[in-house]
């Protein structure tokens, strides 16, 4: 699809369209890439569907405003200055690209990518909000993460989490197949007796066989059985008090 250079028009099916005019529900049959134009803002395609990839990379966006909520490619919005990741389509056939931006949350990332999502070299104390379901890997080094609280329940990739001081810990980290690769820093592998991989971060399979992982995992585990306890006590005590309420509730007096 080729765009020319005056209002982003295109042509689809012998016809001529722009972008900024489309009417509600309109799928376009091919890519649509916006990258490298100095835009502040992104036309209005909330409404539309791309059956393709979607790039608006390398620009000047602080907000995702008007991107399409339905991308059957790839997604990529990085080097842009975005703050948020509201207004990201919320299902990407791709993969998802947000690398180098100012994000401190993912809140507003999709919940489901098919392929790798990339959100490395941003500000992120946090991955909540990030996608629970991705087809490959899932790549958030050089941020300010803590924790790994928040990470997809399952990728089908490597996953890359190092160059962030403050992590100290792989707990939270994805299920993946025994030979996918964690790459993190020196002192977490220690920290597991991990060997490295062939490519210097260590496989899945090291990591979960570790005695060190296998402790946090069971210390979680005895965590999470004393919330669910305290939970029905408090749910019960409740129950209790309003009961009891009732039951002494004085009778009203008669006028």
């Amino acid at each position: 699809m080729a765009y020319l250079e005056k209002n982003f028009e295109f042509e689809q099916d012998g016809k001529m369209y722009s972008l900024y005019d489309l009417p509600d529900g309109f799928v376009i049959k091919g890519n649509v890439d916006l990258s490298d134009r100095d835009l502040t803002e992104l036309p209005d395609l909330s409404k539309v569907t791309i059956i393709g990839g979607f790039y608006c990379h390398e620009n000047q966006l602080t907000s995702l405003r008007g991107a399409p909520q339905e991308v059957f490619g790839d997604f990529s919005c990085y080097e842009n200055q975005l703050t948020s990741l509201q207004g990201a389509p919320q299902k990407v056939i791709g993969s998802f690209d947000c690398h180098d931006n100012q994000l401190t949350s993912l809140e507003g990332a999709p919940q489901e990518v098919a392929g790798d999502f990339d959100c490395y070299a941003n500000q992120l104390t946090t991955l909540q909000g990030a996608p629970q379901k991705v087809g490959k890997g899932f790549y958030c080094h050089e941020n300010q993460l803590t924790s790994l609280h928040g990470a997809p329940q399952k990728i089908d990739g490597d996953f890359a989490c190092e160059y962030n001081d403050g992590l100290s810990s792989l707990f939270g980290i994805p299920e993946m197949s025994e030979y996918d690769e964690i790459s993190c820093d020196k002192a977490l592998m220690e920290k597991y007796g991990c060997p490295e991989s062939d490519n210097e971060g260590i496989y899945y399979k090291d990591l979960i066989a570790s005695t060190k992982y296998q402790s946090e995992l069971s210390a979680h585990k005895i965590r999470q059985k004393k919330h669910e306890e305290n939970k029905v006590n408090q749910a019960q005590f409740k129950a209790g008090y309003a009961a009891f309420k009732k039951k002494f509730k004085p009778a009203e007096r008669e006028e």
